[in-house]
């Protein structure tokens, strides 16, 4: 594999990412102003439940997938095991919601999802990183046009709309990639050591990926249980808000997550690891203290239902900055099939995370879920960081994300921190010279494709 290949992949996947996220923000436009506060309560919760089920579906795709592909395992093996799985949360799906015929499309999608979830793990293998946000955005403009026809049926025309849209891309994903799907299924057998094998890697990356999940499905499935549905709306939408500034850490994952399983030297890869845990980082904490200053405009002009969360994206911002630092961890040690390195750290996280929603929802309702998740974001972070003798990122990380909160009480003021903030940075060591030229590099990259 060409190593600037791969970095050039990258480029072209965090613009694609942009763009996706640009149409999914357009989305949430269309949800909070066409459909009812209520529906649309009704219709994230829904959502969180089926995202919960898709990640035990998935099973550590592509996290576990990737790097078992590349290393040349038994993937057959793999790939039926996980149909017969999502066939059996389907049925179970039927049992458990059969009253609530508005959910049907959500669990029949779920197979779908699932051939999606194996094709995008295949783009990713080849490095083809930017056509997974290329699907990513054909399947949120698609949702968009099924939510503007389907917006009077409530909440059944959320999920309706969901459903159809990912169906019709997982059906040309699957097209497009018939040979790597053929090669996988040509082999109609299940190795059970090879599966539990497997599983043994995957319960770790999906046990991970519900740790992630600290920004959205599993506090929205107990706010949904411990709360009201204007709750639920109103912690999505910050959740969304919030979660736009995560556009550079995710796109430099995809390209860390292949090239840690790739990568031998382990001096060389701790210093990719250092790299990417510094960029990820200051973008999002640039991305922040930007989207915190222009918050309340955008609200008015966009979202104006939901005036008064400002403080909920504030709080939710803090924990994607620690967010940004110790997903960045994760995915490297996910790359080198070693997830159970970052198992306990986490998992103490999820289970602070979880308690202290329990604890505070009741009474504080969005303001005991926020506070829930930013200190289980920190407590993630500094124990990841630890765990990956990084520590010397937890004071600089900590001090700089204290500009946030004065961007908040600065307005559209808040906007001239970004200079200095940027200044200090450099100052401080979270970002080289040779972090500056491969922006730079990756920057004209950009620019001369374009030509």
């Amino acid at each position: 594999m060409n190593k600037n290949k791969g970095k050039k992949e990258t480029v072209y996947f965090f613009g694609w990412n942009f763009v996706s996220k640009a149409i999914t923000y357009l989305v949430l436009f269309v949800l909070a102003n066409l459909f009812s506060v209520e529906a649309y309560g009704k219709a994230a919760y829904a959502l969180s439940i089926f995202n919960l089920a898709l990640l035990f579906i998935l099973m550590g795709m592509p996290h576990t997938f990737v790097p078992w592909y590349v290393k040349k395992k038994d993937s057959s093996s793999i790939g039926y095991f996980s149909l017969i799985i999502s066939l059996l949360f389907v049925m179970l799906g039927f049992v458990l919601f059969w009253k609530e015929i508005w959910i049907f499309p959500l669990i029949i999608a779920l197979p779908f999802f699932l051939l999606k979830g194996m094709g995008e793990s295949f783009l990713r293998i080849k490095h083809k990183h930017h056509f997974v946000q290329i699907f990513g955005a054909l399947s949120m403009l698609i949702y968009l046009g099924f939510l503007v026809f389907f917006s009077k049926f409530n909440e059944m025309g959320i999920t309706v709309s969901f459903a159809l849209a990912h169906l019709i891309v997982t059906l040309i994903l699957v097209y497009l990639l018939r040979g790597e799907f053929f090669k996988l299924f040509s082999k109609i057998n299940i190795n059970f050591n090879s599966v539990k094998n497997y599983l043994k890697k995957a319960f770790f990356t999906t046990f991970i990926a519900v740790s992630f999940s600290f920004l959205g499905l599993i506090d929205s499935f107990i706010l949904g249980l411990l709360s009201n549905y204007k709750n639920v709306a109103d912690y999505t939408v910050s959740n969304s808000l919030a979660g736009v500034v995560m556009v550079v850490p995710i796109s430099l994952s995809m390209f860390l997550l292949t090239r840690s399983a790739e990568i031998k030297n382990k001096k060389k890869s701790l210093e990719v690891l250092k790299r990417v845990v510094r960029i990820s980082y200051s973008f999002t904490l640039l991305a922040s203290i930007g989207l915190i200053s222009l918050l309340s405009l955008v609200l008015k002009y966009f979202f104006p239902k939901y005036l008064g969360v400002e403080f909920f994206v504030l709080i939710l911002l803090m924990g994607t900055l620690f967010l940004s630092i110790y997903h960045t961890i994760a995915t490297h040690y996910t790359g080198k099939l070693n997830p159970e390195k970052i198992f306990y750290p986490l998992g103490l996280a999820a289970i602070i995370n979880i308690l202290l929603d329990i604890l505070l929802i009741p009474n504080y309702g969005v303001y005991g879920i926020v506070f829930a998740t930013v200190i289980a974001h920190l407590s993630a972070m500094a124990l990841l960081l630890r765990t990956s003798n990084l520590g010397s990122y937890f004071l600089p990380s900590i001090f700089f994300s204290g500009f946030i909160i004065w961007a908040y009480f600065l307005g559209t003021l808040g906007l001239v921190l970004i200079a200095p903030v940027a200044v200090g940075l450099v100052i401080t060591g979270m970002i080289t010279k040779e972090d500056r030229n491969v922006i730079w590099k990756g920057s004209k990259t950009i620019f001369l494709s374009f030509k």
